[in-house]
């Protein structure tokens, strides 16, 4: 991570990151699930740090422990694949009551 990056309080780059690649099948799919949730707690797809694994030097997130695309973090919580839209939604539930959440 460059000098210029801003980490969040824990040290991550984002609050919620979306693991990502050219080729992923079911990216865009996860990418609705989680701004649906975003929505609905009435915080802006903004929020969403895009991390293309095939790059991900240029940003300074890590992908060491991203197995499988789509991966999605939030706050402390991993979800892979096509997510559950109510496992979605408690994960981003959980992180915005974090006094740490970073719009």
């Amino acid at each position: 991570m460059s000098d210029t990056e801003v980490k969040t309080a824990c040290g991550q780059c984002s609050c919620i990151i979306m693991y990502t690649s050219e080729f992923c099948v079911f990216c865009d799919a996860a990418e609705e699930i989680l701004i649906e949730a975003l929505t609905n707690f009435g915080v802006s797809r903004a929020v969403i740090r895009q991390v293309d694994v095939e790059t991900e030097d240029a940003c300074g997130c890590r992908t060491d422990d991203v197995t499988m695309l789509p991966t999605i973090k939030v706050c402390d919580k991993h979800l892979t694949g096509l997510p559950e839209e109510q496992s979605m939604k408690d994960a981003v539930m959980q992180a915005i009551m974090k006094d740490c959440f970073c719009e």
